[in-house]
């Protein structure tokens, strides 16, 4: 039996709502010898590049995290990925300093149109999030966000932007795509009800603190 395979996927509700106005039509649509993810810095108009390779070659780590959806579904799966306060690192980047400031995330985008998501840049890094490129051992589907998503697993998934492209450092808390379209709250946080845990395949309350670790 493959361990890294996540319960009763196979049930998990669809989230393509999330990525209807342009996705990728294909995993071969965005070639990953030209993609790069961009960090904008502030007062820099040039980004420092990082090509995917050398994401996969800084620390690659894979931990087993719950996510919640703000559809009222919950699933705990296998991720593999960098952790953000790592990517800082290793690009010598000062988090302390940047502290005040939030985390603009964009995605690549296609001309139906481009996603973007603000979190708080000093939540995410105390609440270990990752840049993510495989669930159960495999890359990410286009559903998920190939080829690269940010996951807060202390916030709702719609504060991940999926394919992932260009990370700001800005001192603005805009508003993002799905803020704006469904009315969601800006801050994502996870808020306390009652849950479809789909890997348990039975409801759950959850209580809002934060990320689920409890079960």
């Amino acid at each position: 039996m493959d361990t890294l395979k996540t319960p009763y996927i196979e049930k998990k509700p669809s989230s393509l709502r999330y990525y209807q106005e342009g996705p990728p039509e294909s995993h071969d649509s965005i070639n990953m010898e030209e993609w790069s993810l961009k960090v904008y810095l502030p007062d820099e108009s040039v980004p420092i590049h990082v090509k995917f390779d050398e994401l996969k070659k800084i620390s690659t780590i894979t931990e087993n995290r719950r996510v919640v959806c703000v559809c009222n579904w919950s699933i705990r799966r296998n991720w593999t990925g960098i952790l953000l306060s790592d990517l800082l690192d290793y690009l010598g980047i000062n988090t302390t300093r940047y502290y005040p400031y939030y985390l603009k995330q964009l995605s690549l985008g296609t001309e139906k149109g481009q996603y973007d998501s603000t979190i708080s840049l000093e939540h995410s890094l105390e609440n270990r999030a990752m840049l993510v490129w495989a669930i159960d051992g495999e890359p990410l589907t286009l559903e998920e966000g190939y080829p690269l998503r940010l996951v807060d697993f202390s916030l709702y998934r719609y504060k991940g932007v999926k394919c992932l492209s260009e990370l700001h450092f800005t001192k603005e808390f805009d508003q993002g795509f799905w803020e704006s379209k469904a009315g969601y709250s800006k801050e994502g946080k996870i808020k306390p009800k009652r849950y479809r845990i789909v890997d348990l395949q039975e409801h759950r309350f959850i209580d809002g603190t934060g990320e689920v670790t409890d079960f």
